[in-house]
């Protein structure tokens, strides 16, 4: 019977936290990084949006199934 020592027990928290650290920094950067990229205006080289285009809520694709 092999008994565990408290640096192995100690390793494996440490472990479970390092990986809980590096999930939650790399889920902060690219969140940023999205919301920077997102807030950045549009340049003028792009195609203009077309205010026209507008996606219908779901309930109104499913109205003409209804009867």
């Amino acid at each position: 019977m092999r008994l565990q020592t408290s640096s192995e027990n100690i390793s494996s928290v440490d472990r479970a936290i390092g990986f809980s650290l590096a999930a939650f920094s790399m889920f902060v950067v690219g969140y940023t990084a999205t919301r920077v990229y997102l807030s950045q205006p549009q340049s003028q080289n792009a195609a203009p949006a077309n205010p026209d285009f507008v996606i219908p809520h779901e309930a109104t694709l499913w109205s003409d199934l209804g009867g």
